[in-house]
């Protein structure tokens, strides 16, 4: 019991840990410039940001629990856009358009709990492994290291910028669950995994193998010579990995399959090429700051840069742990090889190993490392407080030497916590943004698998730019006339009128899922050519015809596997929830 008392002390919200306040305190400063009535549009995928909730909400406005279809993308043809996409920052940030803040506003208050929430995982997780004081330094440096704002504002990617948050708490949780064994860390653990993967897949990608060399590094120390014990401790991490993985089987699973029906090289080619987008060394210790794009050779306009003030701190606190040959030690070189593999993997003379690697090419660009080295770097850092402290300082009383170090910290990256403000756009916060976008950036519309010429313009675009109401359907047959009932976020209904039978067409990319309907009975839709439109035949007479976009089988199993897993999850945890409910029963008696 006493163990798990001084466990439960180690999680940053326990009671009396003034730290977690001093954690969101210093952030302030990362996340100050997202409560400006501005935004800054200039950032790389700023408009992406926010027109993907635009459209994800339509989603959820036309009834479905999660959206999978973008109804405004391909110059207004539509696209899977979620079926591709992972979801789970877009419910957050769902979470409060629904609860009155526009799309901008949203993203921005998403944008600044993933800040807040990612200092405290770190904290958290620093905390477990040193103590609080080095959690502190850990998770000022994590939220100030400068990729971290690049991701913010440069580039506005807010997939990544959320993915932040569950690196360090995934690490937490299977640390846990190798020392305690205890089923509570298996389901967290799993929970947390499946959090990253359906916050952004491409990091999840990277992060697992990180993931595995841990885990692997805990049982042998753990386990040690016992071969049962690192058998056991072993099957308990490849089980909340698996639990992870069926828990984002909704999203996860209908990838492998369905990216065959979408124009995936549109997205891999030319300057999304990985091969042009190593780092050069030069460029890890460069102070250089822009608000450019990243570029074929070393000329990058933006900073790829691992952050001076995190590398002297980890380099520092390396030092202190050799040489005070204390118990840090091992843990402390763990992540400094970590941090250097993953620096050689960003370098060009990693090129034939990601040529290896049949799915490199959706990870597009090697620096997005630098999310893991931020990581890495970070939890480095902390190591310097018991380095310099020893054993004894790790709970003592905080001295000003410390808060010097984190104002210095955040002196450092103040000017790069500084975007290139516009004013927002209100145009962007419409069904009219993707299209915008699309228009001046041809070569990005979106296409599928059945479109055999990318479109250039639609019978769309007119109607988008008068803000008309879009109707979304035409006759190929003479006589016949079409009249617009409703489009929505994933569905399209129209009444039919024609002295003969008639071909009808949507201005809709199809794409499995779809299914189009006569009268409320299923009728059989095509793609026709040359953009791969659903098209359908309705009988002569007065008819109303709908199309909405379903599920697939595939999808189908995802969500079952899904629902068994957190079925799983809570039976794992229902110890810990009965205690939850029973204290929220004495504490409502009161």
């Amino acid at each position: 019991m006493g163990r798990l008392r001084r466990l439960a002390r180690q999680w940053p919200l326990a009671k009396g840990d003034a730290n977690v306040i001093l954690v969101v305190a210093f952030s302030l400063f990362a996340w100050a410039p997202l409560l400006t009535p501005v935004y800054f549009l200039k950032a790389h995928d700023a408009a992406h940001s926010v027109f993907f909730l635009t459209e994800f909400h339509q989603g959820i406005q036309d009834g479905y629990l999660y959206p999978r279809w973008g109804p405004d993308h391909g110059l207004g043809y539509g696209y899977p856009t979620f079926v591709f996409y992972a979801p789970l920052p877009y419910y957050v940030a769902e979470v409060f358009h629904l609860l009155g803040a526009g799309p901008t506003a949203a993203i921005k208050i998403t944008y600044a709990l993933a800040f807040i929430l990612s200092g405290l995982t770190m904290y958290a997780f620093v905390k477990r492994l040193w103590g609080p004081k080095a959690g502190l330094v850990s998770a000022v440096i994590y939220t100030y290291v400068p990729y971290r704002l690049v991701d913010t504002y440069v580039r506005c990617a807010f997939y990544e910028s959320c993915a932040f948050v569950f690196f360090p708490l995934i690490l937490l949780l299977f640390l846990e669950l190798v020392e305690t064994g205890q089923r509570r860390y298996l389901a967290l653990a799993a929970l947390a995994y499946a959090g990253l993967i359906l916050t952004h897949i491409v990091t999840a990608f990277l992060f697992t193998p990180l993931l595995m060399v841990y885990v692997l590094w805990l049982v042998l120390r753990q386990a040690r010579q016992n071969l049962r014990q690192w058998l056991r401790l072993s099957s308990l991490s490849l089980a909340a990995a698996v639990l992870g993985l069926g828990l984002s089987a909704v999203f996860l699973l209908p990838i492998p399959v369905e990216r065959n029906f979408i124009a995936q090289e549109q997205w891999t080619r030319a300057t999304y090429s990985y091969d042009q987008h190593f780092v050069y060394p030069f460029q890890l210790l460069s102070a250089f700051w822009d608000y450019g794009y990243a570029v074929e050779g070393p000329e990058d306009a933006m900073s790829l840069q691992l952050g001076l003030v995190a590398v002297t701190l980890a380099l520092v606190a390396t030092v202190l742990a050799l040489w005070r040959r204390t118990f840090e030690r091992g843990t402390v070189l763990f992540f400094l090889g970590l941090t250097l593999v993953i620096i050689m993997a960003m370098l060009p003379p990693s090129l034939p190993l990601w040529r290896l690697l049949p799915v490199a090419a959706l990870v597009q660009f090697p620096w997005r490392l630098l999310a893991l080295t931020s990581f890495t770097l970070s939890v480095l850092t902390g190591a310097v407080v018991p380095g310099a402290e020893g054993e004894r300082g790790r709970d003592s009383a905080t001295n000003p030497g410390l808060y010097v170090l984190l104002l210095v910290v955040i002196l450092a990256s103040f000017g790069y916590t500084l975007p290139e403000y516009t004013e927002l756009s209100p145009r962007l916060e419409t069904p009219a943004a993707p299209l915008d976008f699309e228009l001046a950036h041809p070569d990005m519309v979106s296409m599928v698998a059945y479109t055999q010429e990318q479109p250039r313009s639609t019978p769309l675009v007119a109607q988008y730019l008068a803000g008309e109401p879009l109707v979304k359907a035409h006759t190929l047959t003479e006589g016949a006339t079409v009249e617009m009932v409703r489009h929505g976020g994933g569905s399209e209904e129209i009444i039919v009128r024609s002295s003969q039978e008639a071909t009808i067409q949507f201005y809709t990319y199809y794409f499995p899922g779809w299914r189009g309907y006569v009268d409320g009975q299923e009728v059989p839709i095509r793609p026709e050519e040359p953009y791969g439109l659903i098209t359908l035949d309705v009988p002569a007479g007065e008819h109303q015809v709908k199309i909405r976009f379903g599920d697939t089988p595939i999808r189908v199993v995802g969500k079952v596997i899904s629902l068994l897993s957190f079925g799983l999850s809570l039976f794992l945890l229902r110890d810990d929830l009965r205690r939850a409910l029973s204290r929220g029963k004495r504490g409502s008696s009161y």
